[in-house]
């Protein structure tokens, strides 16, 4: 595995990092802030995902990959020391936003340099080793943030992200080379900007395949989102407990990874994704209808739910390079549409959760068993078969 590929990945694992670490300290965060509604502070960090991708992708097609890599990681380390020093819940969410304006530049740049490197099947192999590199972040977040939030309470959390951001400035300053080709070099005008983003919309290809990827991407949001209250007011699961079981979802895409890595040796991303695009929606219907009838004991539910993590780890990275293969001069745009899209889709599923979700099982797997027919539905609907 490249150097450069380990460190955009360690980059890009900077926004679901943030994300996972600190789904720990969900009811303590509540009680000392004497507030509900921790899972807005959710929302408001992919709203903030969303839009700042939007941004980034134009600018890192005019100026190049790294320069938006150095405003965005300190704009995060900002942002993370705001969180640990909010007093109350409306300004964690809005240093959330700013946090998460700043994590979503690796994002961004982090595809965008992948394309710029590989080619479409290159690409896809080269996604599914930056999921695996991504992997571990829900693997250490959830664990270390448990532990963290134990010792030192839940602003520490904020302080470790903030620290982290910093040493990321430092390792892509000397480690990463700037691999945007000068030849395709795009003016940054509202006018070309609004002009691309109007192209990349009207392809039915890239948006089917955006949604195919994002509503999977959303499942897991909604589940990260309504998990720290399900387990912990039904199964009684503690911080620590919580972080270990979270964990396993690294592992489920860590196995994803391994999975598409070897099925690509023998197929293309797209003969890939005809095979997987129906079991997100297959394992979340199970677990709803079990749910429906039965309180399910712990283990089963952690089964099903990480059979449900594989799934969808298998969908991303080939909609990925499906998605953005056409897109060579454009990439950072494209990169940065795909992204807002998806996260745009998984800043809705975190409302849907705080305003449907009544803290039970069956409402929770419920909001993921739609999310998964949507991405069935999208798949559909490209229509695409190569």
């Amino acid at each position: 595995m490249p150097g450069w590929l380990i460190l955009v990945g360690a980059m890009s694992a900077l926004g679901p990092f943030s994300i996972d670490m600190y789904l720990p300290g969900f009811p303590l965060i509540e009680h000392e802030l004497g507030e509900g509604g921790v899972e807005r502070t959710m929302a408001t960090y992919l709203l903030g995902i969303a839009l700042g991708q939007l941004v980034y992708g134009p600018v890192s097609d005019r100026f190049g990959r790294k320069p938006p890599l150095y405003f965005g990681l300190i704009l995060y380390a900002i942002g993370a020391t705001g969180c640990a020093f909010a007093a109350n819940m409306s300004m964690l969410m809005i240093m959330r936003i700013v946090q998460a304006v700043g994590a979503c530049a690796p994002l961004v740049v982090g595809r965008a340099v992948v394309r710029d490197r590989c080619e479409p099947h290159e690409a896809a192999r080269a996604y599914s080793m930056l999921m695996l590199i991504v992997s571990l972040g829900p693997i250490i977040a959830p664990t270390l943030g448990g532990w963290v939030i134990t010792v030192s309470g839940w602003r520490a959390v904020f302080v470790f992200q903030a620290v982290g951001g910093i040493a990321l400035v430092v390792a892509m300053h000397t480690m990463l080379r700037e691999s945007r080709d000068p030849q395709h070099v795009v003016p940054l005008r509202f006018s070309t900007v609004l002009a691309s983003y109007a192209a990349l919309c009207s392809s039915r290809r890239f948006i089917g395949y955006s949604f195919v990827g994002g509503f999977g991407m959303a499942g897991l949001f909604c589940y990260v989102t309504g998990s720290p209250i399900v387990m912990a007011n039904v199964f009684g699961l503690t911080p620590t407990q919580f972080g270990y079981m979270i964990g396993l979802n690294g592992l489920a895409f860590i196995s994803a990874s391994r999975l598409n890595i070897h099925a690509l040796q023998t197929s293309t991303p797209a003969q890939v994704l005809a095979k997987t695009a129906w079991w997100p929606l297959a394992f979340t219907t199970l677990l709803a209808i079990i749910s429906f009838f039965i309180a399910p004991p712990l283990w089963l539910v952690i089964v099903l739910q990480f059979c449900f993590f594989i799934s969808v780890g298998r969908l991303t990275p080939n909609v990925s390079a499906l998605a953005l293969a056409p897109y060579a001069r454009e990439a950072g745009s494209a990169s940065a549409l795909m992204g807002a899209l998806q996260s745009a889709l998984g800043m809705f599923a975190g409302v849907a959760v705080a305003m449907f979700s009544d803290g039970s099982l069956f409402r929770l797997t419920l909001l993921l068993m739609i999310c998964a027919l949507l991405s069935a539905l999208s798949y559909v609907w490209v229509g695409v078969r190569e």
